[in-house]
C-alpha cells in the first residue's frame, strides 16, 4: 500500500479519538480536528459532464501541510507496539512540524 492510499484509509472518529484519549486534547482543540476534517467533498468534471458529489468520512487531506501529521498521529501507536519500528522516510520528508510556544512574562511578586 502507498502512503497516498494510507492516507485514505484514516478514519475520523478513530483520530478524533486519539487526539482525546492519547494526545490530550479536549473542547475547542477537538473541535476545530472535527471541523477540518468534516464535510469534505469531492467531485469530478470531464468533457463537460459532472459526477455526483461524495462526501469524504474518512482520510486526510493530501497536499495539506496537517495531512502527514495527523496521519503520523493516527498510527503513532503501532510503532513500537506491533513491530513497525519507524515511519517510512518519504512520510517524514512530507512532514516537518515546527511548534513555538511563547511563556508569559512573569509577573513580578509583590
Amino acid at each position: 500500500m502507498s502512503h497516498c492510499t494510507a492516507f485514505d484509509t484514516v478514519d475520523h472518529q478513530l483520530l478524533l479519538r486519539r487526539l482525546e484519549c492519547q494526545f490530550s486534547l479536549c473542547g475547542i482543540a477537538v473541535g476545530w480536528f472535527q471541523s477540518y476534517l468534516s464535510c469534505r467533498s469531492y467531485h469530478v468534471i470531464y468533457a463537460g459532464s459532472t459526477s455526483s458529489v461524495i462526501f469524504i468520512v474518512c482520510s486526510v487531506p493530501q497536499g495539506s501541510v496537517l495531512g502527514p501529521l495527523l496521519f503520523i498521529i493516527y498510527v503513532a501507536d503501532l510503532v513500537g507496539q506491533h513491530g513497525v519500528t519507524s515511519i517510512p522516510s518519504r512520510m517524514k520528508r512530507s512532514c516537518t512540524c515546527t511548534v513555538t510556544t511563547r511563556t508569559p512574562p512573569q509577573q513580578p511578586l509583590s
